[in-house]
């Protein structure tokens, strides 16, 4: 009997061990996947699934693949890679990981060509904008959530959300996303026949 405790009490030990590590990997692979998404790709897709042993481990892993994938412009239309991380974090997770979650499912309804399902992810995901620090994810939702309101051809929302944007964009250096919204927004404005706004842009 006692030998028995003791193995289950080193396997618990073990198992808790490969699961910090991995987490510890995880967390790295985050820290570079917006500069280096093909590298964190064959890293994401060289991990053993069967080792993401709890829910946290498998809804960080099926987030950061998500992103992975989406950086790389592989557009993805199923919500198998995605689908751990909707379970758990829209219930469960911090307010970056919920916004995260939002705009990836998003991106995926646009991939499907469900421009209403889109929209209402990103709504959704703007819930989380107040808290979550994740200031590029936020931008993207900005962007993505415009595009769909150039389609409809609400064009005061797509230049407010293009503006939005392009201010997120600046705050992080990133000047080729801003000048890519401020494109666009100048384009709104044009077709809004809107000369103040125009002028203001350029």
């Amino acid at each position: 009997m006692k030998n028995v405790v003791i193995f289950i009490l080193a396997f618990v030990f073990l198992i808790s061990c490969a699961s910090r590590e991995l987490e510890h990997k995880l967390l790295d692979i985050e820290s570079y996947i917006a500069a280096r998404p093909d590298s964190a790709l064959k890293v994401l897709d060289s991990i053993d699934r069967d080792l993401l042993s709890t829910r946290e481990l498998r809804s960080h892993h099926a987030l950061l693949h998500a992103m992975a994938l989406d950086k790389n412009c592989i557009d993805t239309t199923t919500f198998n890679v995605l689908q751990p991380a909707i379970d758990y974090y829209i219930e469960h997770g911090s307010p970056d990981e919920q916004l995260r979650t939002y705009y990836y499912k998003g991106r995926i309804y646009q991939n499907q060509d469900n421009n209403d399902l889109a929209m209402q992810s990103f709504m959704r995901g703007k819930e989380f904008c107040q808290e979550a620090s994740d200031t590029l994810t936020m931008a993207n939702l900005m962007f993505a959530h415009a595009t769909i309101q150039y389609r409809i051809y609400n064009i005061d929302d797509f230049i407010k959300n293009n503006l939005e944007a392009a201010n997120l964009y600046s705050s992080i250096g990133r000047t080729d996303y801003e000048l890519l919204s401020l494109a666009n927004a100048l384009d709104g404005g044009i077709l809004n026949n809107d000369k103040s706004l125009s002028d203001s842009v350029w």
